[in-house]
């Protein structure tokens, strides 16, 4: 899976979910950022989609190694993204 530059948040960042609602059909989460609402549908183990899932939540699911390290270091290293001439 591909993230890009822009995370759907504000100012590009990505989103900071919370759960408002957790049902047997669907789950209801809220951004803290930005207040933008998403509904997660729940298929028949009471499972949601986990490749939407994980791209919404990659603030949460970042991590210093791997496919989410641009993201780990835009959030949390903010001095090793700086390019030095």
């Amino acid at each position: 899976m591909r993230y890009g530059t822009r995370y759907g948040c504000r100012f590009g960042q990505p989103h900071d979910f919370e759960r408002i609602a957790d049902t047997q059909y669907a789950t209801i989460e809220k951004c803290k950022i930005c207040q933008v609402r998403k509904r997660w549908k729940k298929g028949v183990k009471g499972r949601v989609h986990n490749a939407e899932y994980l791209k919404a939540h990659v603030r949460q699911f970042a991590q210093e190694t791997g496919p989410t390290k641009r993201v780990f270091k835009k959030l949390y290293k903010k001095d090793e993204c700086i390019i030095k001439i």
